[in-house]
Order: structure tokens, then sequence, then C-alpha cells
């Protein structure tokens, strides 16, 4: 019954809310193809290509299908200023670049010089990212710069880092919530924190949009 509501309310059914039908039908479930996704497949292609099943696991290569909804939610949100937390494979980074040339990127990951591969997927986008070894400082950096802007979490932080987030405004985005229990923990405690706005998940990855404007409301999704 999870699985059917999950599916019928993915194509927009018992969705009441304008702002919300619009979203889940034009950026969660839109299924036209965009002018990046070859280089995303191409890209990820080449790393499954070079790669075992168990080390694309450990180093947490996202899904095409992942790929290509962070690009669409940041296109939809159009920010000047990104902020990610956990480098990862690089891949997320090049999917939220892509829409904007303009877009700037700041990452935190303190391991990152260590991540030959995100290194290398990210080299044509240096001219564009900020690398920071201390969150702190990113998040300041960010906050101070970003009206609204989006945030890509990879990696477990503090929840109140969250919420300081969404306070401001900003888009934040969780990943690997079905491989990691604290990243469920932490997607409850912004869900509790939000007053307002909506959230929308289909268990793996969760989006949560903090605007003042909207009802709130939360939705489980089919991706």
């Amino acid at each position: 019954m999870s699985a059917w509501s999950r599916h019928h309310r993915s194509g927009g059914f018992g969705i009441h809310s304008p702002y919300a039908y619009k979203f889940v039908r034009n950026v969660w479930r839109q299924r036209l193809p965009y002018y990046v996704y070859d280089g995303m497949h191409s890209l990820i292609d080449t790393i499954k290509g070079s790669t075992s099943r168990r080390q694309r696991l450990e180093m947490d290569l996202i899904s095409e299908k992942e790929a290509k909804l962070l690009f669409r939610v940041t296109n939809f949100f159009n920010p000047q200023h990104i902020l990610q937390m956990g480098a990862s494979t690089g891949v997320e980074s090049v999917a939220m670049l892509a829409v904007s040339h303009e877009s700037r990127l700041f990452l935190y990951d303190p391991q990152i010089e260590k991540n030959a591969l995100a290194v290398r997927v990210l080299q044509s986008q240096m001219d564009r990212v900020d690398c920071y070894d201390g969150l702190s400082v990113a998040l300041d950096e960010f906050l101070a710069v970003a009206e609204g802007g989006l945030a890509l979490v990879n990696d477990c932080v503090n929840a109140g880092t969250l919420q300081r987030l969404l306070d401001a405004g900003t888009v934040v985005i969780l990943r690997r919530l079905n491989r990691n229990e604290d990243m469920w923990d932490i997607f409850d405690s912004c869900c509790d924190h939000m007053t307002a706005g909506q959230t929308y998940t289909n268990g793996k990855i969760a989006i949560l949009n903090p605007n003042a404007k909207l009802q709130r409301e939360d939705f489980l999704l089919w991706l």
C-alpha cells in the first residue's frame, strides 16, 4: 500500500498544493531529456567501467537517476551559490554546476585531497569551486553571500547546521537516507524544525524547501 500510495502521489494525484503539484510533475518526475543528460551518462558510465560494484558502493557513486534529479532541482531553484558537504565522487557537483556557468560551489570536505576520483572529476570546474576543510568557515562564507541558495548533504552533519541553513531560506538536499540511519535522524529533526515549507522524499534522497509562503507539508514519493 505504501508503494502504491507513493507511486500514485508521484503522478500528482491527491496533491492539492499547486506549488507541490508543479514541483512533483515538472521536477521530481520529469521524464523529458535535458541537454546535460548525455554528458552525465558518459561520466557515470566511465566511472562504472573502471570500478567494481564493491568499489562503487564504498565511494558512494550516485545513480544516474539521482544525478539527473539533482540537475533538475538545481535548475528549478537556479541558485547562484551552492553549498556541498562531502565531495563523494564529484558527479553531484558537476550535475549542479551544469545549470549555470555563473553559479559557484562551496565544497566542504576535509579529505578532498585524498579523493583522487573527485579531484579528477572536478578538475574542469575548479575555477568555480571553493574548497574548505572547516564546516563552520564554509557555512559562514556561504550564508554571507547566498540569498537562499541550495545545499547538498552527502555526509552526516550536525542537525543544527542544517536548521541554520533552513532558517536562512536555503533549500537542503539530503542523500543516502537508505544507507545511514543518522541521515534519517537528521531528516526527521529538520522536518520537526520547519514551521513552513515542504519536503519530498523517496526514502533515499530528500529535498527540504523552507519557503515561508508555503503551507507545511511532507510528501512521500516514488522516483
